[in-house]
């Protein structure tokens, strides 16, 4: 591994929000850049890829804006990397993104697509994770001049740096997150001498309703935990508690709802554009006019059900056993939930005229692209997915399929972050 200094012209701006730039024959990914600058960066140099660190913009974008968060430049924070790009480029940047990744890894060529956005650039986070660091309640007395118990353990919870994925800085406030879930953090911590007494943790708060002040928390890590009826006892914004303990499965052990519903599956963060998106997958299926749609990975069932209210036979597939045991309470006669994994499930849910796809970062198995591609009896295939790249891949192992309309929606503002639906017909369709 070399290093040395050297000029770079950015030219785009890669999936995970690094400025690209080319420079004897390197590709050079430039972090916290923008396309169009001229940069001198320290560069180190690995194969034929490196990473650059700027030290000074020779040419700024005009497109380049101050960053509104403290953290983002002075902790360095890796939860947003676009917060120095005004919208209008970040948009452009996220188009770019999901074309350029058809392009590279799914070799097909498509139009930039069109991009749908909400109306909140900040505060639209309805859930926020932060890694759990334990340090001496002395040593971060000392740290903020005040006085300390001694003994007793404290927290802090925040983000990893960009630069560097080992270091956790003490997040104030995540601006791209409401309030209600930054204020149960807080909370959380102030209860912190009652969390396990383990090195690290991992937390997720989300908020319960669009109107309530109540939230989930999602806690992973350590093997024990006996102080977690104190800990809830202390938390009283907190409505349910779940716990992940090292190698074993995901726990209720506290629940003060009022209603039930999956409160530690999946959802989206982003309820403004998630409600935009799941009315335009709901009228993208609808086009093709199914009888019967198999859901994939259908989560608690907002879609599947909306859908077998509209006449629809849906089987909805979900291995989370909590969405999944929500999504069967509210499907109609002849619609049902599978518990199961979509590889294991698919082949005995087809023949379907739709099938939706909304896999996890990860993508779909290798094993649902090969039965889907060489699947006659299915006439449509709606793909979401919130990581080009995967989605790509899967395009890629698709052939006998066409990309009828591409589109994506502006889930994540400040980030480089984008998901996209991808609307596939059978070859020979119109």
């Amino acid at each position: 591994m070399t290093s040395d200094r050297r000029t770079l012209e950015i030219e785009s701006i890669a999936a995970g929000g690094d400025g690209v730039a080319r420079s004897d024959g390197l590709v050079v990914f430039v972090p916290r850049t923008a396309r169009g600058e001229r940069v001198v960066a320290r560069v180190t140099r690995k194969g034929r890829l490196a990473r650059g660190v700027v030290e000074v913009i020779e040419r700024a974008a005009s497109e380049r804006v101050p960053a509104e968060c403290p953290h983002y430049e002075r902790d360095g924070c890796g939860g947003c990397q676009l917060q120095h790009l005004s919208l209008a480029a970040q948009r452009e940047a996220r188009r770019r993104i999901v074309a350029d990744a058809f392009r590279r890894i799914g070799r097909r060529e498509v139009p930039l697509p069109e991009l749908q956005s909400g109306e909140r650039a900040w505060r639209y986070r309805r859930k926020l994770t932060l890694a759990l660091r334990r340090v001496p309640r002395d040593a971060m007395a000392r740290a903020a001049g005040g006085a300390a118990r001694r003994g007793v353990p404290a927290w802090i919870a925040g983000l990893h740096a960009y630069d560097d994925p080992e270091r956790v800085f003490a997040l104030d406030d995540c601006l791209i997150t409401e309030e209600r879930v930054v204020a149960a953090w807080r909370e959380i911590l102030a209860a912190g001498e009652c969390l396990p007494r383990a090195p690290r943790l991992r937390g997720a708060v989300r908020l319960l309703g669009e109107r309530s002040a109540r939230a989930a928390f999602v806690l992973e890590g350590a093997r024990r935990w006996s102080a977690h009826g104190e800990f809830f006892a202390r938390a009283p914004s907190l409505a349910a508690l779940w716990w992940v303990p090292d190698g074993g499965t995901r726990r209720l052990l506290h629940d003060r709802r009022e209603t039930r519903g999956p409160g530690a599956s999946f959802a989206q963060v982003n309820p403004e554009v998630a409600e935009r998106l799941a009315a335009f997958v709901i009228a993208a299926a609808m086009a093709h006019t199914p009888a019967t749609v198999v859901d994939a990975y259908a989560g608690s069932g907002e879609v599947a059900a909306a859908l077998a209210g509209r006449g629809v036979r849906v089987t909805a597939i979900e291995l989370d056993p909590e969405a999944s045991a929500w999504s069967a309470t509210r499907l109609p006669a002849g619609s049902h939930t599978v518990r199961a994994r979509v590889e294991d499930a698919l082949d005995g849910a087809l023949p379907a005229d739709v099938v939706l796809l909304n896999p996890p970062r990860a993508g779909v198995d290798a094993r649902v692209t090969a039965r889907l591609d060489a699947a006659r009896d299915v006439r449509a295939i709606i793909y979401v997915s919130c990581d080009p790249a995967t989605l790509a891949r899967d395009v890629a192992r698709l052939p006998a399929w066409r990309i009828a309309r591409l589109t994506a929606f502006d889930m994540f503002p400040q980030t480089a972050h984008v998901e996209t639906v991808c609307e596939f017909v059978g070859a020979s369709a119109p």
